[in-house]
């Protein structure tokens, strides 16, 4: 099993948090396929939507009225903005193309904007307010590698329900803390692939499981 080339991301990092059986499952064995609810369509509509708007290819639906004096403010912005950029590094944590070989992990940031050597990075969330800074962790690792010239971070998940923003500024100074958390939640996947353990954890999560119908965990927690 040690032969299989692992490619990570902040999704795929949580996913083993919340359950390193349902991992194995979706993402090793591949038996189980998640294939996403309504919440998850409808954010993937709104991602597309605010996509492009930014790219001035279409207005915003009028579901989402509410939301285009941001986009208006962010492509009046200084700097070059990159709706849906995608970054990835291979194993040398050196840049690569997305669907590179070697390819070792990715990120697709909703917003990016590069000016000088100060960049923000934005996340659209479409659900209730949970942040999670990890993921703003990651998009700001990503691109100081990719941006040598770009020394400031400011980041934030913006809450379209919510109308609120929570705000995160990583510097430079920060890179290897940052890179270190996301070598470390790395090593432990890879960990469980070597030795092929992959514990189950059982929680609310179980209810919307794509393995629900064979984990007799799952089947316990109800």
């Amino acid at each position: 099993m040690t032969s299989i080339q692992l490619t990570h991301s902040y999704s795929a990092l949580k996913l083993f948090e919340n359950c390193p059986k349902r991992y194995y499952h979706q993402r090793i064995a591949r038996d189980a396929k998640d294939e996403g609810g309504e919440a998850s369509k409808h954010g993937e509509r709104v991602h597309k939507a605010l996509e492009k708007k930014l790219l001035g290819e279409e207005e915003l639906p009028t579901e989402l009225q509410g939301v285009t004096a941001v986009c208006e403010v962010l492509t009046a912005s200084k700097g070059e903005l990159a709706p849906e950029k995608k970054l990835a590094l291979n194993t040398s944590l050196n840049p690569s193309d997305w669907w590179d070989s070697d390819t070792w992990i990715r990120a697709q940031l909703d917003v990016l904007i590069v000016d000088g050597d100060k960049a923000t990075v934005l996340d659209w969330k479409t659900g209730k307010r949970r942040p999670d800074s990890y993921q703003l962790e990651l998009s700001a690792t990503m691109v100081f590698i990719h941006q040598p010239e770009v020394n400031e971070v400011n980041a934030g998940f913006l809450w379209l329900q919510d109308k609120k923003m929570d705000p995160y500024r990583y510097t430079r100074s920060m890179y290897n803390r940052l890179l270190d958390t996301t070598l470390s939640k790395i090593n432990r996947v890879e960990e469980a692939l070597v030795h092929d353990v992959w514990p189950a954890k059982p929680s609310g999560l179980c209810n919307y499981c794509p393995c629900k119908s064979f984990c007799s965990y799952a089947k316990r927690w109800k």
